[in-house]
């Protein structure tokens, strides 16, 4: 099931009490990251949910997830509240359960544009010439089985496990199967490659996301589904266990789409 199949299972059940509503979606197996699911489709998910209570005029401005323990597939449970509508600003919150045991919490801030004499576009990454090619399935052997729904590729890096370090990768990407792409498309899209910190491994070990900020400086989503997008992927510490790293997605047009902020954690 590809991600916009996902998305169309999603169906309310109940009519709200409050500011609470209620949802649930459908996931497959093939979404499968170890024994937990593919974080990016739970932060998709999750904002897919909010937008159900959000005008869509009101764009994405930040996403805030943490990952408090893994979801299977199955059917998930998902409870979106209302925190506050502003002038401008509306922020709201998903639960994401599966069996009653909560595996994330989304609060997401969605804002219109505001009168402001300040300006700043973010400087688009430097274009580096590509001196070596991965294919996803060259850069880490017995990929999780999620990544069958993405085309992957590396430039400038080393395989993963190669017991190289390598604090900065760059990564072509896109979803294999998506014909029009939406804003929950990209949230997804952003999360779909490994830290970089698999490289230094000499042997295979699992990596996980504990927390993730997400913050869209672009919102034009309109381009065709096999466009690729571009992941710079920077490491600025790793110790103990757990790795703090930077991502710049650029949309195909060059132009700086969003910025990541992650904190993994990693068995070896």
């Amino acid at each position: 099931m590809n991600f916009s199949s996902v998305l169309d299972t999603l169906t309310p059940t109940g009519d709200g009490a409050g500011y609470d509503y209620d949802y649930e979606v459908t996931i497959t197996d093939d979404w499968s990251q170890g024994r937990a699911t593919f974080g990016g489709l739970i932060a998709g998910v999750a904002n897919e949910a909010l937008r159900q209570r959000v005008p869509r005029e009101r764009v994405l401005r930040s996403l805030q997830t943490t990952f408090v323990g893994p979801a299977s597939a199955g059917t998930w449970q998902l409870n979106v509240r209302v925190l506050r509508v502003g002038k401008a600003v509306t922020v709201a919150s998903c639960e994401v359960s599966e069996s009653n045991q909560v595996a994330a919490t989304i609060v997401a801030v969605y804002g219109g544009p505001r009168s402001s004499v300040l300006r700043v576009d973010p400087p688009a990454p430097e274009l580096v010439p590509t001196e070596r090619y991965l294919a996803g399935e060259d850069f880490i052997s017995d990929a999780p089985r999620f990544t069958s729904h993405f085309d992957m590729h590396w430039t400038k890096t080393q395989p993963a496990y190669s017991g190289q370090v390598q604090t900065h990768t760059q990564t072509r990407i896109r979803h294999r199967h998506a014909s029009q792409l939406s804003e929950s498309h990209v949230v997804a899209l952003v999360d779909c490659i490994p830290t970089p910190g698999l490289t230094a491994l000499n042997a295979p070990a699992p990596a996980s996301s504990l927390v993730w900020t997400l913050d869209l400086l672009d919102h034009r989503f309109d381009f065709a589904g096999d466009a690729w997008w571009r992941l710079d992927t920077t490491i600025d510490a790793a110790a103990d266990g757990y790795i703090n790293q930077t991502g710049v997605l650029t949309n195909p047009e060059g132009r700086t789409a969003a910025l990541s902020r992650q904190l993994f954690t990693i068995f070896g």
